[in-house]
């Protein structure tokens, strides 16, 4: 009964949205407010986790443009292949084609993290936030930079952002938890 309830909750939230508007994707689709909503209101990880999937779902397409959204998937497809430096090349030519869609510098800030690349992914990161400032990934992304980096505050500040945003990060909480303690001079 519990799990019928928490689909019809994900259900009305996404049946709220009018029919009639464009079918649009990426940060600016109109589905999201309600989404980021529910989310904050949301006690239980499995909906808070449909939720989650739903907010990615939109934030990876673009709108009605299928080639934008057949160049991410190709993007991910190589990241996933462990082409990172292919992908690299792929997500900058999709941002300079869409500098507008959110999702193409966030996966490139990913793959210039994963080449070792902090100063570009913050930059992206930064660009990520600028468009869409409930990233949680982004911000998330943001603290690993910090964290690797050394800079402990940092990272505390950037998780603490993702987790004002999304509090169902519970690894981030575990996270932030260990690194106050530390930060206040507590063996781990």
């Amino acid at each position: 009964m519990r799990r019928v309830l928490e689909l019809t909750t994900i259900a009305s939230v996404v049946l709220t949205l009018d029919t009639n508007a464009p079918a649009i994707a990426d940060q600016n689709d109109p589905a999201l407010a309600p989404l980021f909503s529910a989310l904050d209101k949301t006690t239980s990880r499995d909906q808070a986790a449909q939720i989650q999937t739903e907010i990615w779902r939109l934030w990876t397409r673009f709108g009605d443009d299928q080639m934008i959204d057949a160049d991410m998937r190709a993007g991910v497809q190589m990241m996933n292949e462990g082409d990172l430096v292919g992908a690299n090349s792929w997500f900058t030519k999709m941002v300079a084609d869409a500098p507008l869609f959110a999702e193409a510098w966030n996966k490139r800030a990913t793959v210039r993290f994963l080449l070792g690349d902090n100063a570009g992914s913050k930059s992206d990161i930064i660009k990520v936030i600028e468009l869409e400032p409930r990233h949680f990934g982004a911000l998330s992304g943001l603290g690993m930079i910090h964290l690797e980096e050394g800079n402990l505050q940092g990272a505390v500040q950037a998780y603490e952002a993702a987790l004002a945003i999304n509090p169902h990060m519970d690894n981030l909480r575990i996270i932030v938890g260990r690194l106050n303690q530390q930060l206040n001079g507590q063996a781990l």
